[in-house]
């Protein structure tokens, strides 16, 4: 198995809002999320290492930020207003700016920074 078979090997939806519908009061509003499967990609730590992946508030509140990248094929259609959800859906994190396309290394992917806030 190569590196990146090994490391690529986990299933995730991306998640995005549906197409634009009228709401009760006629207002244009995003329609029900869209999820698209995506194979052979993976969540991981930023850089593989979990040090410094995730930060706590200390202002009286319960607020932790957990930090990871998304890592999928190429082709893989990753934007900023998306989400990465697992298939079970007990995980979700947030696109945090524009994804990154590498193509010409041995570990040719899309990669995308997420973001969790819990608390």
């Amino acid at each position: 198995m190569s590196l990146i078979a090994g490391v690529m090997s986990e299933s995730w939806y991306v998640e995005r809002p549906g197409p634009r519908v009228r709401d009760s009061t006629g207002s244009w509003v995003p329609g029900p999320p869209v999820r698209t499967r995506v194979d052979h990609c993976a969540v991981m730590s930023p850089y593989g290492v979990t040090v410094g992946s995730s930060s706590e508030n200390h202002d009286a509140s319960e607020t932790v930020t957990t930090r990871r990248v998304f890592a999928g094929p190429l082709g893989t259609d990753v934007r900023p207003s998306d989400r990465i959800v697992s298939l079970d859906g007990s995980e979700k994190w947030e696109v945090v700016g524009r994804p990154l396309v590498f193509p010409l290394t041995s570990l040719a992917r899309v990669e995308a920074a997420l973001k969790e806030v819990t608390g």
